[in-house]
């Protein structure tokens, strides 16, 4: 049974980086305050410089730690793969939210600092306590694995399918832009469930591709939503799924075009 299949008919929700606009995103503090307002929480992995497996979107360090202020004499950008698991897991990755108030919570009253404060310091999750954290909470999730261009995609599959075999996990959604990544996932793993992720155009000959791929779902950004061939995917078994649709009376838009899943910021 596919991942989509695991939920009852309708809309699925996805929060996007966890509850990203309430607390520092991809962390635990921002999965745990997702519970109870999604269907499943979307997260973002890559490698360490030492290959472990940490939680972290942007390739490089500066916006969501504070590694500057850490490492102020080293060679910028910081790149999270080239920092070792010790190095990441030591930064705190909750006080920029404090700083940055990114989505203007804590402005209108949203969140009051000192509910950030007291769940601070928060650290880079590793992919195996977040898979913990999953299956203990009953939450599905959406692991997006990054393209790490210094690693060979045999190396970032074997690796994670290894994280994959020694830890318990809930219902898993992986995905990537990267689609080496997903064929050699599909060949390796030809049961675990695959979403393509796309943004700006669509590939040519889009079902052949999606199936060769072995993806069950196609996730595109919104700009490109008005040009997916969702019906002609669905006749195909291939579900679709829009990054980032915080409005709830567009999603119902999107949902009556075909659309499943839908990842947001704010819940």
């Amino acid at each position: 049974m596919g991942f989509y299949a695991t939920f009852p008919e309708g809309p699925i929700l996805a929060a996007h980086r966890g509850r990203r606009e309430l607390r520092p995103e991809n962390t635990l503090c921002a999965f745990e305050a997702a519970l109870g307002h999604c269907d499943l929480i979307e997260l973002d992995v890559q490698l360490s410089r030492d290959r472990e497996w940490i939680v972290c979107h942007d390739p490089t360090l500066e916006r969501t730690t504070d590694v500057e202020k850490r490492y102020s004499g080293r060679f910028r950008p910081h790149r999270v793969i080239e920092h070792s698991f010790e190095t990441l897991r030591s930064l705190d990755a909750g006080s920029w939210f404090l700083e940055r108030d990114p989505f203007g919570a804590l402005r209108s009253g949203k969140v009051r600092p000192e509910e950030i404060e007291a769940l601070l310091p928060q650290r880079l999750p590793s992919l195996g306590e977040t898979l913990h954290f999953g299956a203990e909470r009953g939450i599905p999730l959406n692991v997006e694995i990054k393209d790490m261009p210094t690693c060979t995609a045999k190396e970032v599959v074997r690796s994670f399918l290894a994280e994959l075999e020694r830890t318990p996990h809930p219902p898993l959604l992986i995905s990537s832009f990267n689609h080496r990544y997903l064929r050699r996932l599909h060949q390796e793993a030809p049961n675990l469930s695959l979403a393509a992720l796309v943004e700006a155009v669509h590939p040519p000959r889009l079902p052949a591709y999606l199936q060769a791929l072995g993806v069950e779902a196609y996730h595109v950004d919104l700009p490109l939503a008005a040009t997916t061939p969702v019906e002609l995917l669905a006749a195909h078994g291939i579900s679709c799924g829009i990054y980032v649709v915080d409005d709830p009376q567009e999603r119902k838009a999107w949902e009556r075009k075909g659309f499943r899943l839908f990842f947001a910021d704010r819940l």
